[in-house]
């Protein structure tokens, strides 16, 4: 009797087992914020660091699989996958050695996952990188400069709030403006 019950019971696990495995990846709409930049000039042998938000507006966990990038001096920061929760915003961070380029340069950037649309989303980016002068300038330069233009330590550390650090080609609303917008629009027409 006690071999029926083990068998029994070995045979309900393993039924409850293979039932709770019924995962499956939607497709998520998202919205990728100024997937195209132009970015200022940066000195040759900076570290320039690129953020892209991605705005999840579906239903369904994204899972972003694999960042492709167009050069090898473009890497991704972030471990994969990259999971952004329905009606969440992720972030993909990128980090850019500027040591290998001098003049303009436009790299294009690819994410793999669940994307309804197509399995791929596209981000790109353009900057120019400028050779450094042979003149380093010392602390106290640095300091009067920094005063003389009214620029406090936390604007050199999180940025003004009035820059982005780039821009973009479409000076009017924002593809996250317009979706929301149209989002809402279908929200008050089912009302």
């Amino acid at each position: 009797m006690t071999r029926f019950v083990r068998f029994t019971a070995l045979l309900l696990a393993a039924l409850a087992g293979l039932s709770a495995c019924k995962k499956q990846l939607h497709p998520v709409s998202v919205i990728v914020v100024d997937p195209i930049r132009h970015y200022y000039p940066v000195i040759q042998g900076e570290m320039m660091g690129v953020t892209y938000e991605v705005e999840n507006i579906s239903g369904h966990p994204l899972f972003i699989q694999e960042v492709q990038t167009s050069c090898g001096c473009l890497v991704p920061r972030d471990e994969l996958p990259i999971v952004i929760l329905p009606h969440k915003s992720g972030f993909v961070h990128l980090e850019f050695n500027t040591i290998k380029n001098t003049g303009y340069v436009h790299h294009y950037v690819y994410c793999y996952g669940n994307f309804a649309d197509s399995s791929c989303i596209e981000m790109q980016f353009d900057t120019n990188v400028v050779p450094s002068a042979d003149y380093n300038h010392d602390y106290e330069e640095l300091w009067h400069h920094q005063h003389e233009n009214g620029i406090t330590l936390r604007d050199y550390v999180d940025g003004r709030s009035s820059q982005k650090g780039y821009y973009t080609e479409d000076p009017g609303e924002s593809q996250q403006q317009k979706a929301k917008d149209e989002v809402q629009k279908a929200i008050d027409q089912a009302l």
